[in-house]
């Protein structure tokens, strides 16, 4: 993972939308209104036909034109409600979806998809609502770590010995996180550390930042009685919306954003009078760099940067060995649908005189990604 990167797929496939009662998990029923999963599973497999007649090296240094993985995609049911920034994890045969913002109604909701009847059951929240929130699992637990709206509030959700599912309070944060953090990353070193890096304060907006850099903090899970305490500062300074994995015991974490003041009033000034959303990054950068974190030197190492900046989204450790990081980046890729471009700016009036005149029912670029 320290000297290449693959290309995989510019795709945008999520379970997002309300299922509707009774519907079969076939492409036409998981479509909405806005969305045409037909369409989008089409366009999916022609993409990546193309994307592999062009050699990743003819675009970026770096990097590798043979990817050791191949990804194929499908869609599943819809999600029971409409959810988002939430942690999500596999214990056993559930993939467990907890935290986050579930609308219509800012829900407090938990969710378990059973890979086998590819089902969901509601399961018990989080003890503290979240909205946007950071979390790691290590297969057996799923962690929670505050969020936009969760203080200094951390837990574990983990089976009982009759199937079921239990909340265990954890160790709250330190009193200086004073409301908490959000868009941050956290990871798991399963049977030894929590972890907790960057990330934007609570209670204020994503896309502006006047406070230095959060504190990074790492908790023992292997030890009784133990606290939160501050681990070797993150070398990318202040960042928001990291991207990172857990290989062989250490860390990994690649990219993520940070606004950009001038930059950010020139997007909402071009949106706002001409409805151009050409200003770079919507006014947040994303960047490069990449790091290797060791938990038992408590030191960072830089590695190898990202072919192109990226941030947000997750990583996913395969075989032990490499790493897919799922996000968004300034190069395009495609999703079929509708688009409200007003929404989507956050310049929309509060009372719109012609709903229609928003919306663009044509092909929207989404900005997501994946690497190897």
């Amino acid at each position: 993972m320290e000297n290449e990167y693959f290309v995989l797929v510019f795709v945008l496939l999520v379970w997002v939308s309300p299922a509707r009662s009774g519907q079969p998990t076939g492409t036409d029923a998981t479509s909405t209104e806005w969305r045409s999963d037909e369409a989008n599973l089409v366009v999916v497999r022609e993409l990546n036909r193309a994307y592999a007649r062009l050699p990743f090296s003819r675009e970026c240094e770096g990097v590798e034109d043979r990817c050791p993985v191949e990804l194929t995609w499908n869609t599943g049911p819809n999600l029971p409600e409409t959810g988002k920034g939430g942690v999500a994890g596999v214990v056993g045969e559930d993939i467990v979806l907890v935290g986050g913002l579930w609308m219509p109604g800012y829900q407090h909701l938990a969710f378990a998809y059973n890979l086998k009847t590819q089902t969901y059951r509601e399961i018990p929240p989080p003890p503290f609502k979240t909205e946007y929130t950071q979390g790691a699992c290590d297969g057996t637990n799923v962690f929670v770590i505050g969020g936009r709206v969760g203080g200094r509030n951390v837990a574990k959700l983990g089976r009982t010995k009759e199937n079921g599912w239990q909340w265990m309070t954890l160790p709250s944060l330190p009193e200086f996180e004073e409301s908490g953090r959000w868009l941050a990353t956290a990871q798991v070193i399963p049977g030894k550390w929590l972890l907790l890096v960057s990330g934007h304060p609570a209670g204020t907006p994503s896309e502006e930042r006047g406070r230095p850099a959060m504190t990074d903090l790492r908790l023992r899970l292997d030890r009784e009685g133990t606290h939160w305490e501050t681990m070797a500062a993150y070398p990318g300074s202040v960042r928001a919306m990291l991207e990172s994995a857990v290989v062989r015991g250490k860390l990994y974490v690649f990219g993520g954003s940070h606004p950009e003041p001038i930059m950010r009033e020139i997007f909402k000034k071009l949106v706002g009078e001409y409805r151009l959303f050409n200003a770079p990054y919507a006014g947040v950068p994303e960047y490069r760099d990449a790091y290797c974190y060791d938990p038992a030197k408590d030191e960072w190492k830089p590695i190898r940067p990202l072919p192109f900046p990226m941030h947000g989204g997750t990583g996913v450790a395969l075989q032990d060995r490499y790493i897919l990081l799922m996000g968004s980046s300034e190069t395009k890729s495609l999703r079929v649908g509708k688009t409200d471009v007003s929404a989507l700016a956050g310049t929309a009036p509060k009372q719109k005189s012609n709903l229609e005149q928003n919306i663009l029912p044509y092909w929207t670029g989404y900005n997501d990604l994946i690497l190897c």
